[in-house]
């Protein structure tokens, strides 16, 4: 028995709760499976893991049945397992005036992919594993998500607001990273697999460029095809992170 981190009810918590789908994981790791694990507080060791990473503990049954496992099976059924490159009914391939190539995302339920990206800030946030180790938000943020996912009622569009990225081209997009950027206060940026996920922890950083992809209630959002460069600026931006984490934690020993 112990208390469920969603519903704050005592009841019979579950072995294991993935603190990321696994269908975010596809195509990570080598012919048997394996991944690198590393901390983002020890960037220096890292160990090798079958299946994303997990929680002991700390959901009941009912929250990640009912719950969150609704929401992850309508973002894999309706985004993730979808032919989103291709041009189709629910895909427009678009170039923007500024020449920026996206994907136009059309009939994505607002209510339920926002709070499927809630989801996961909320996850890492209440995590204590060591992907997430310095990522954290106040009390009262995480007390506002935790609300909003158990009530089944998402927050405003400038809320928390997500760009999501991708390589222009889908032989490039596959990664094999998974790591939490946080250190912008007002900002985290999940790198998993072939998507970067911008989240705007600050409402006041929403600007009208991040309003007008970012999903809408109109059913809608954009997904950004970054051209090889800015994949590998960012790509790198988060290596130098590993590094400056690395180097900081040996300074302290």
């Amino acid at each position: 028995m112990g208390i469920c981190k969603l519903c704050l009810q005592e009841k019979v918590l579950i072995k294991r709760s993935h603190l990321f789908p696994n269908f975010l994981y596809k195509g990570i790791g080598d012919e048997k499976n394996r991944m690198f694990e590393i901390s983002s507080s020890d960037p220096i060791r890292k160990k090798t893991v079958q299946s994303g990473a997990y929680e002991e503990h700390i959901l009941c049954a009912d929250c990640d049945n009912n719950i969150l496992s609704k929401l992850e099976r309508y973002a894999n059924n309706n985004l993730y397992s979808q032919s989103f490159r291709q041009e189709n009914e629910n895909f427009e391939q678009i170039t923007n005036v500024h020449g920026i190539n996206a994907i136009r995302c059309k009939n994505i339920d607002y209510k339920q992919f926002k709070l499927f990206l809630q989801s996961l800030v909320w996850r890492a946030s209440v995590s204590e594993h060591d992907l997430f180790s310095n990522f954290k938000l106040s009390s009262e943020q995480e007390e506002e998500l935790r609300a909003s996912l158990f009530n089944s009622m998402p927050l405003e569009e400038n809320e928390y607001a997500c760009l999501i990225m991708t390589h222009q081209n889908e032989e490039e997009a596959m990664t094999d990273l998974v790591f939490i950027n946080p250190n912008n206060p007002k900002k985290v940026s999940f790198f998993i697999n072939q998507f970067i996920y911008l989240f705007h922890i600050d409402k006041t950083t929403v600007d009208d460029a991040v309003s007008q992809i970012s999903l809408s209630r109109k059913n809608e959002m954009g997904i950004t095809k970054l051209p090889e460069g800015e994949w590998s600026k960012l790509r790198a931006s988060v290596f130098n992170g590993v590094a400056e984490l690395a180097k900081k934690n040996l300074d302290r020993k």
